[in-house]
């Protein structure tokens, strides 16, 4: 299988590496870097020991394309190279709407395209032990789930924190509990970009849990926290995504004693997970999903769903109420 990798910024090196290592290791035939900076495709290309291109209309001969270009370009790109015939992976946000994504779908369900977007975080070997057991009902009645993603960064001036942060969490959400959100409630901050959001409060609803979700690029608190937590009636558990081979179990929790209500706290005890690079099972899943034209675990649906959702969340944020799914 020949891959062509568009795009090859900041996330697009690592796209690359990883490429090349499974090239390396035969798991892949080729890979071809395309990139309009010729100075930055080239350099990287020679470091790695791979062909460019500075041209993506030049692109041909491959079996599929990863796309981690900016975010306008995903829709257009993705749909230039289906149309040509490929199997398409495109880094999150699928694209920048839901219409963009709708048009995707629909075409490559009637033309049989692998659609794939890029929720690295159904890959992350903490969070799918954490899954496995919310399925296997270890945690009881499940009361919330809490994500933060707060550091001190500048403001992006493409996106704000909703596109950027927030469209993991709302994905993650509906994985871990293999359902849709039923509502969201969203507001937002917008402190040194007009237009651009810089801190993200959501609530989101599922039945009868609730997912709190909190982003912010002006934290200088805590350095960067990147962290999942569930809490239910039988255990709880906290994921620290920047150790993604670690998930700390917290044995404690509330006994009914017929209406009375006692503290249970048998304390915390910390599972290692055997590590998998999260980026590296994304894009073998990929790879599988072209060889054998079976939907991927970041499937094309659950990529429209996330985009549909931060937009609703951002619906939210405008109108000051609750927006229901």
């Amino acid at each position: 299988m020949k891959i062509a990798q568009i795009g090859t910024g900041y996330w697009g090196r690592n796209h690359a590496r990883v490429w090349k290592e499974m090239k390396d290791d035969g798991e892949i035939d080729d890979v071809i870097l395309v990139d309009i900076n010729e100075a930055a495709v080239s350099s990287l290309a020679k470091n790695l020991g791979l062909e460019y291109l500075t041209e993506p209309e030049k692109v041909e001969g491959v079996d599929a394309v990863d796309i981690v270009a900016p975010t306008p370009l995903h829709f257009p790109l993705s749909m230039k190279f289906m149309k040509k015939g490929m199997d398409v992976f495109v880094e999150k946000p699928m694209t920048a709407t839901s219409e963009e994504s709708g048009k995707l779908v629909a075409f490559a369900e009637k033309n049989g395209r692998i659609l794939m977007p890029g929720h690295l975080f159904r890959y992350h070997p903490a969070l799918n032990y954490l899954r496995d057991m919310v399925q296997r009902g270890e945690f009881g009645r499940i009361f919330y789930m809490k994500t933060t993603r707060s550091a001190l960064r500048v403001p992006r001036k493409d996106m704000g924190v909703l596109l950027a942060l927030a469209i993991h969490d709302v994905d993650t959400y509906s994985y871990v509990l293999e359902r849709k959100a039923d509502s969201v409630l969203c507001s937002i901050e917008e402190n040194i970009w007009e237009g651009i959001e810089d801190v993200a409060h959501l609530r989101m609803d599922y039945g009868d849990v609730t997912g709190y979700i909190f982003e912010s690029w002006l934290s200088p608190i805590g350095n960067k926290v990147r962290e999942f937590q569930i809490t239910g009636e039988g255990m709880s558990a906290r994921i620290d995504y920047l150790k993604p081979d670690i998930i700390e179990i917290y044995e404690s929790g509330l006994n009914d004693e017929g209406g009375d209500f006692t503290l249970r706290n048998e304390g915390m005890r910390t599972v290692t997970i055997p590590y998998k690079e999260p980026l590296k099972e994304e894009l073998r899943d990929f790879v599988s999903s072209v060889e054998s034209r079976k939907m991927p675990v970041a499937d094309m649906y659950s990529g429209m769903n996330a985009v549909e959702l931060i937009e609703k969340a951002m619906e939210s944020a405008k109108t000051g109420r609750k927006i229901e799914l």
